[in-house]
């Protein structure tokens, strides 16, 4: 735990890090001389009516309480920087560690979510814990009882009997609090899922009337989360008072014995008041330690959690080739399966000559998005040998792979922005090549009928568009800047036929001499490319031009017979 807060917190902020305990310390020590200060003033000011050595001593716990509450003030700044720049660090990585993730058995977004907001948060409180709690809680702590048994060593076995129970009764409640936690963070996680879920999918939920049943599921999620929330704060919720009982108990019994030792002479009014005022920061010591304890429990857990997105690093590694020239895409002998499962791809082999195109076909589940998650490496446990350009792409960046090849894919995101920012998408475009983009996607139709065209603002996942219209944005985004490569993953799907029509007449002129990968379900959208594969529980069944897959593969003959009627001669 300690680890992540090193790793994460840097300059500046370290400095604050380690100097905000020292400044602490002050504080500390000008809170332990006020008893002292108040017991003089009894007995050598007040017993003697001496107005000057009382003066001059209140003057001194004046200045002791100025030089602390600075002191206080500067930790708690200190602390709350070195908190914050941790925190935005450990943010920063793990969500680049989210987004880079080259794990098909990665952690989910909605536990991802709650780590890195929920877990860092806590993390962030235990470092303003132990900038400030934990160095001012055991210092006081420790202080109290020394200056105590100094000031009147004739009270000190009160406190002997008293801190080992303490201390003994804490140690059960952590051992007892720290699983609960987990639990509690572990139904966070499926708060945040489920109302994710019920977001995305409101108009699905809407459309089946589903509003009561969901709402019903949420209702038990969130009643999870109150009672596990509950149960976790009710084993530390005694440590207060259990401490606050002990110490008030220890309060009288002092008071009590030592008014008896005061009648008879063996300490002064004045020692009495010291003891008494070092049980109450005793006390207000013990009470911020629960309070510790408490955060230390919920830091632990919530930094399990964070560790196991930082373990998610993806091991890539360092390119060792230059981008290639040529845009051919070989893939040999690939298989890829998830953990425990049966392959998705087996044993598949395929080259897509510079400039030629591919059509994929298959039914559902046959593995054909697989392929492109492969292609643009986002999974890279497989076996076999992927090539750009007779280049192993595990041999080039990342950013390479992804200058290379740009994929449009059947669920067409958008990001909050404008039009323009969402083809460019993170890169630098010329209206030109935008303008040539939209063309292509038939998407400047709508996008010239809008008042500000493509600064024209587009609200989160593209909402203030049609289906149709996102997906030829989607499409426009993959052909900004004229890549070498394309993959169109049944990125027309929610367009209808005319419309279809004419981005596949752009696209056969737009792209002539570049590689295209096209993954249809439609006939129309494959049968003009030069090489047909037909996937099937992941192998290649059928490949060719259209007739001769249409003659070889009865997937292939089906698909065309129902949707052009034609058979083999649709293409005529």
């Amino acid at each position: 735990m300690f680890a992540i807060i090193m790793h994460h917190t840097h300059g500046r902020a370290r400095l604050a890090f380690f100097l905000a305990p020292v400044i602490m310390l002050g504080e500390v020590l000008c809170d332990l001389q006020q008893p002292t200060l108040m017991s003089q003033i009894i007995d050598n000011g007040l017993a003697h009516s001496d107005g000057q050595y009382v003066l001059q001593h209140a003057l001194l716990m004046l200045m002791f309480a100025l030089i602390g509450v600075t002191c206080g003030a500067t930790c708690g700044m200190l602390g709350s920087y070195a908190s914050l720049k941790m925190g935005q660090s450990l943010r920063s990585q793990m969500l680049q560690i989210a987004l880079a993730s080259r794990d098909p058995q990665g952690l989910k977004p909605a536990t991802l979510i709650t780590r890195i907001t929920n877990d860092v948060t806590q993390m962030q409180n235990l470092v303003m814990m132990v900038t400030r709690g934990m160095v001012r809680a055991p210092m006081l702590l420790l202080g109290g009882v020394v200056m105590s048994t100094l000031v009147c060593p004739d009270l000190a076995p009160i406190l002997l009997i008293i801190m080992p129970i303490l201390v003994i009764f804490i140690l059960i409640v952590m051992r007892r609090s720290l699983p609960l936690y987990t639990q509690m963070q572990a139904a966070v996680d499926r708060v945040n899922r489920g109302m994710r879920e019920n977001l995305q999918g409101a108009k699905t939920i809407k459309s089946y009337v589903l509003e009561d049943h969901q709402f019903t599921q949420f209702q038990q999620a969130n009643q999870n989360l109150q009672t596990t929330s509950q149960t976790a704060a009710m084993a530390t919720v005694t440590l207060a008072p259990v401490i606050q009982l002990l110490l008030n108990l220890g309060v009288v019994i002092a008071l009590s014995y030592g008014g008896s030792l005061a009648i008879a002479g063996s300490i002064s009014d004045g020692q009495i008041i010291a003891f008494v005022n070092y049980m109450i920061q005793i006390t207000t010591a013990m009470i911020q330690t629960a309070n510790i304890i408490t955060a230390f429990s919920r830091a632990i857990t919530s930094a399990t959690r964070v560790q196991a997105v930082l373990d998610e690093t993806p091991s890539t590694p360092n390119a060792t080739a230059t981008l290639p020239q040529g845009s051919a895409v070989a893939f040999e002998h690939v298989s890829f399966g998830f953990e425990q499962s049966e392959p998705i791809l087996n044993d598949v082999s395929f080259t897509v000559p510079d400039g030629h195109s591919l059509g994929i076909v298959g039914p559902t589940g046959a593995g054909k998005t697989t392929l492109v998650n492969l292609l643009t490496r986002s999974y890279d446990r497989y076996s076999g040998t992927i090539t750009i350009g007779g280049v192993d792409i595990q041999q080039l960046s990342l950013a390479d792979v992804h200058t290379k090849v740009k994929v449009a894919m059947q669920d067409a995101i958008l990001f909050a922005g404008s039009i323009a920012s969402n083809l460019a998408f993170g890169g630098l475009a010329t209206p030109e090549a935008l303008s040539q983009a939209a063309d292509i996607a038939d998407a400047s139709e709508f996008i010239n009928t809008l008042p500000q065209k493509f600064d024209a603002p587009v609200e989160q996942r593209g909402k203030n568009f049609s289906g149709g219209q996102r997906q030829r944005l989607n499409l426009a985004r993959a052909f900004t800047n004229d890549p070498d490569i394309v993959v169109l993953d049944d990125a027309t799907s929610a367009v209808d036929q005319s419309t279809n029509a004419d981005i596949k007449r752009q696209l056969a002129k737009a792209r002539k001499q570049q590689t295209t990968l096209i993954i249809s379900q439609r006939v129309t959208n494959v049968m003009d490319c030069d090489e047909i594969i037909v996937l099937d529980a992941g192998k290649i069944t059928a490949r060719g031009d259209h007739d001769s897959v249409y003659q070889n593969s009865a997937f292939y003959r089906q698909l065309v017979d129902t949707q052009l009627g034609g058979g083999r001669h649709a293409n005529e």
